[in-house]
């Protein structure tokens, strides 16, 4: 089983119902996967913002949403996830691509890579980077799980070689 296959077993495992993404290299190639469950039902937004959303109608609704999306698209984010999912306590689970760390020395990624995981700490949204050596369907799992449980936000790491 592939990694993308991994994490799309993870985000069943976890009752996602529908995944919000604005496709990069590598979220794309994970979508592929992800468009391929029974279960999960995708949607293609024109911006990270509008994915965030879409995930966080689909917990209102009584679903599990999540949004797949690069990091440059997270650092987007800030204003909705302050005044939506942290406000009204909404759960919502993000799967990273981590573009621009020493795994993906493209040049005009590191800029990014370099701010991603201080915006994090600064934002004080829990997350994880992805541990390809462990069960990576597990950890997807657990982070869908920690933000229902907690009413707020995930956000775990992945990187290219997460999905191989």
């Amino acid at each position: 089983m592939s990694g993308a296959e991994r994490i799309r077993a993870g985000l069943e495992a976890g009752g996602v119902t529908l995944a919000a993404s604005v496709p990069d290299t590598w979220i794309g190639s994970l979508m592929t996967v992800v468009r391929a469950s029974q279960t999960i039902r995708s949607v293609d937004v024109a911006r990270e913002e509008e994915g965030v959303a879409v995930a966080c109608g689909a917990n209102l609704a009584g679903g599990r949403g999540a949004v797949l999306i690069q990091n440059a698209g997270l650092l987007n984010c800030g204003g909705i996830l302050a005044g939506l999912v942290e406000l009204y306590r909404i759960p919502c689970f993000f799967i990273v691509s981590l573009r621009g760390d020493v795994r993906d020395p493209v040049y005009y990624h590191a800029p990014k890579g370099r701010v991603t995981a201080a915006t994090l700490e600064a934002w004080r949204l829990p997350h994880a980077m992805a541990d390809r050596g462990g069960d990576l369907a597990e950890q997807v799992r657990r982070g869908v799980e920690f933000a229902a449980e907690s009413r707020g936000p995930f956000v775990l790491l992945i990187s290219g070689e997460d999905l191989a």
